[in-house]
């Protein structure tokens, strides 16, 4: 289980941290992260969110559920670096919903944690196509 370790100190190293007068806030990847995939499922057009390396994938594999699968987040002294996999459902205008995505996860993000958003990349990893039903046929007794 070290690998795990590795992967989970890796992926809270860039913490983003400030000083508000009081004390100290700190902000972790993972936090980020959980917020950004909130927004994104809440956007119209994303049905899920699809795994972005590995670790998702086993995750996925092991059914263990990640609030923040699909999302990868980079912070340095400029600002969030964000990249997003997402399945959108099948029909809706591609590029409108990864628009809207990015809108609404800079705004939340902005607004809940006061950092600067400087870059998201939404990546379509997937449509999902609604499954037709059988009609249900009534029949009259006779």
């Amino acid at each position: 289980m070290r690998w795990i370790q590795d992967f989970i100190s890796k992926k809270e190293k860039n913490k983003q941290k400030y000083f508000t007068g009081l004390g100290w806030v700190e902000i972790s990847p993972s936090a980020i992260a959980t917020l950004a995939s909130i927004a994104t499922l809440q956007s119209y057009g994303v049905v899920g969110m699809a795994a972005s390396n590995i670790a998702d994938g086993i995750s996925e594999l092991l059914k263990l559920e990640e609030v923040s699968r699909g999302v990868r987040v980079e912070i340095d002294e400029d600002g969030i670096k964000i990249d997003l996999y997402i399945i959108v459902a099948y029909g809706v205008r591609i590029p409108e919903v990864a628009h809207n995505v990015m809108e609404r996860i800079k705004w939340s993000l902005e607004r809940t944690t006061g950092l600067n958003v400087k870059e998201i990349n939404v990546n379509v990893w997937g449509i999902r196509v609604k499954e037709e039903k059988e009609p249900i046929v009534w029949e009259e007794e006779v």
